[in-house]
């Protein structure tokens, strides 16, 4: 027997999982079939926000305490390659299954949101004619000028991770601070190519050690520029509290930036 439902809602999304929490077992289905539909604001403004990823959520009898949901992705926009969409497809299912235990269909959602938004804006730097990124790198650099990036993940808990953040920000003279567990937070602040680069390694430059691969779903999600630094100079890591970095944020001036790039609450 399979039920479907279109998520149109965060009450839609509920309603489906009711089915799961409160059916009589004699009445439970053997799965549950949920489809969601994914867009993303636009990198161009002339570009329209209507397409997006639709997701098929299959959530099995037993679903989230002993089985994973399983991720289809039916439909993605233009822009997505053939490549990134197998892409998208691995990641989604590699979020669901190590979320087993737990309700992950709105984590899933929001990686997918994620993913597409970093595809597409990625799609418009290629298309940006070459005499663009020309007049872009022969500006002068402000010598004084301070960078800051703001990076979210779904998650962050293996300790040699959280290790090697902070190594690879200390050795680039970069302040700023690392909030592991779930989501993940990383905010770093300096130079700017020192930024870029911490932003490569990060992102998963796989020729250079210690890089994580693109599975790892990092994303960038704002940058602001300075001309002095706020946060602590020396990078360090916190504890798992989304309230203990609020405060920081605040105190050091930035609390704005975080509400906006890490909260999304504009």
């Amino acid at each position: 027997v399979h039920k479907g439902f279109v998520v149109v809602s965060h009450q839609a999304l509920e309603q489906a999982q009711s089915c799961l929490d409160e059916a009589n077992a004699s009445d439970v289905p053997s799965q549950i079939d949920v489809e969601a539909f994914v867009s993303t604001e636009s990198c161009d403004e002339n570009t329209s926000s209507n397409d997006g990823v639709r997701l098929r959520m299959s959530l099995p009898k037993g679903y989230p305490t002993i089985h994973r949901a399983s991720v289809t992705v039916l439909h993605t926009p233009k822009f997505v390659t053939r490549g990134n969409h197998d892409t998208i497809s691995s990641q989604l299912q590699a979020t669901a299954n190590e979320l087993i235990g737990s309700e992950a269909m709105m984590s899933i959602i929001s990686e997918c949101r994620n993913i597409l938004s970093d595809l597409e804006c990625n799609s418009s730097d290629d298309a940006a004619p070459s005499e663009t990124k020309d007049d872009t790198t022969s500006l002068p650099i402000d010598p004084v000028c301070v960078s800051r990036r703001w990076i979210w993940v779904h998650h962050i808990t293996n300790n040699d991770r959280r290790k090697q953040i902070v190594i690879e920000a200390q050795d680039r003279n970069l302040g700023g601070f690392l909030k592991a567990g779930y989501p993940g937070v990383v905010c770093v602040e300096g130079d700017p190519v020192a930024c870029d680069d911490f932003v490569v390694w990060i992102k998963g430059n796989k020729s250079r050690p210690g890089g994580f691969g693109r599975n790892w779903g990092h994303h960038v999600r704002g940058e602001a520029t300075t001309e002095q630094r706020q946060l602590p100079e020396a990078f360090e890591e916190l504890e798992d509290d989304m309230g203990v970095l609020g405060s920081l944020c605040r105190e050091s001036n930035v609390e704005d930036e975080f509400r906006e790039f890490i909260l999304q609450q504009k």
